[in-house]
C-alpha cells in the first residue's frame, strides 16, 4: 500500500507550478518577506538605523511564523500519508473500494480550501479592527503588519481545515477497519500523526510568544488568540483519536459478548455435571471455564486508546508549554530592549 495515498492540497499545487523543491520555495519566500520588511523600514519617517528594536521585533514575528508554517507543512502531510497508508491493509475493503474512499474523503476540495483561507483572513480582520484607526494615523508599517497577519492566519486556517478533513477520513477508515483486538499497536502511527499536528501548532504558538512584549501579552485579543489555538490543538488531537477509540471499544464489546456467551454455556455445563460435588465434574469443563475466564480478562485489559505513556506525556507537555512560555515572558518583563 506504499504510495497509495497522495495529497494535492492548494499549497502543494502552487509549489508544483513553480517547478522548484519545497525548501527552495520556502527560502525564496523568507527572502521576499525580509525584503518587504526592509522596504517598509525605508518608507518610514525615521532613518532605518533609528527605528528601534520594537520595529524589528513586530516586523519579524509574522515572517518567522509564516516560514515555520511553510517548513512544517510538507512534513505534516508526509506523516499523515504514511500513517494512513500503514492502516490501509487493515481495512475490510478491496483495492477499488479503498481508492474510492481516498478520492471521496481524503482528496482536498478547492472550494473548501479557499473558504478556510477567507475565514482565517476574516477572523484576524475582525479581531484587529483596523477600521477604528483614522486615515491620518495610517503608516506603511501597520499596513505591512496587517497584511502579514492576514496571510498568516489564512494559512493557519487552511492547516486546521486539512486536519479536520484528515480526521473525517480517519473516521471513515475506522468504520471499515478489521481490527485485531490484541494488535492495538498497529494503530500507533495514527497517534503519532495526531501528536505531530499538536506539536506543530504548539511550535507556532511558542514562536509567537517569543516575539511578544508584555503589553501585547496582556491584551485580551492576544489572550483570546492563544486560548483558541491551544484549545484547537487539544481538540484536534482528541478528535482524530476519538473514532479510533470508538472502534477499539466496539471491537472489545463484540469480542466480550462472544466470550460471555461461551463462558456462560461452559459454566452451565460445569454446574450440571458437578451434581453438588465439584470433584466429580469433568476436568475438561474446568479447563474450558478457566480458559474463557482468562480470555475475558485479557480482553478487558486491552487499551481503549492507541496511546502509550510517552505519547501522553508529550501531549501534556505540548499543551502546557505555551502557558509556561507565556508566564516566563511576563516574568521576564517582556522582550529585551523593548
Amino acid at each position: 500500500m506504499k504510495g497509495e495515498i497522495q495529497t494535492n492540497t492548494l499549497p502543494e499545487m502552487l509549489v508544483k507550478k513553480t517547478r522548484l523543491p519545497w525548501p527552495a520555495v520556502t527560502g525564496i519566500s523568507a527572502f521576499l518577506l525580509l525584503m518587504i520588511l526592509v522596504l517598509t523600514a525605508l518608507a518610514e519617517d525615521k532613518p532605518i538605523t533609528q527605528l528601534g528594536w520594537d520595529f524589528w521585533r513586530v516586523g519579524l514575528q509574522g515572517p518567522a511564523i509564516l516560514i515555520y508554517i511553510l517548513s512544517i507543512y510538507p512534513v505534516l502531510n508526509r506523516v499523515g500519508n504514511k500513517a494512513f497508508e500503514s492502516i490501509l491493509p487493515l481495512l475490510d475493503l478491496d483495492k477499488d473500494e479503498i481508492k474510492q474512499l481516498i478520492s471521496r474523503y481524503y482528496s482536498p476540495r478547492r472550494s473548501r480550501e479557499l473558504l478556510s483561507l477567507l475565514l482565517g483572513a476574516g477572523f484576524i480582520v475582525l479581531l484587529s479592527q483596523p477600521w477604528i484607526q483614522t486615515a491620518g494615523d495610517f503608516h506603511f508599517f501597520e499596513g505591512y503588519v496587517y497584511g502579514i497577519e492576514i496571510l498568516m492566519f489564512s494559512l493557519l486556517a487552511l492547516i486546521i481545515y486539512h486536519a479536520l478533513q484528515d480526521t473525517r477520513f480517519l473516521t471513515k477508515i475506522n468504520q471499515n477497519l478489521k481490527l485485531d483486538i490484541f494488535d492495538i499497536e498497529s494503530l500507533a502511527p495514527i497517534a503519532r500523526w495526531s501528536l505531530g499536528i499538536s506539536l506543530a501548532f504548539i511550535g507556532g504558538i511558542i514562536i509567537s510568544i517569543v516575539f511578544q512584549d508584555t503589553d501585547n501579552l496582556m491584551q485580551w485579543q492576544t489572550i483570546m488568540i492563544y486560548a483558541i489555538l491551544v484549545g484547537t490543538t487539544v481538540v484536534v488531537f482528541f478528535m482524530s483519536m476519538w473514532s479510533t477509540h470508538t472502534t477499539i471499544v466496539k471491537a472489545k464489546i463484540s469480542e466480550l459478548t462472544i466470550v460471555r456467551q461461551k463462558l456462560t454455556a461452559a459454566c452451565r455445563k460445569l454446574r450440571q455435571n458437578t451434581s453438588g460435588c465439584e470433584e466429580q465434574a469433568d476436568a475438561n469443563l474446568h479447563y474450558e471455564v478457566a480458559a474463557w475466564g482468562l480470555y475475558e480478562r485479557q480482553i478487558r485489559e486491552v487499551k481503549e486508546w492507541p496511546l502509550n505513556a510517552g505519547t501522553i506525556g508529550r501531549l501534556v507537555l505540548s499543551a502546557v508549554s505555551p502557558g509556561l512560555a507565556y508566564l516566563l515572558k511576563l516574568l521576564s518583563g517582556g522582550f529585551p530592549g523593548s
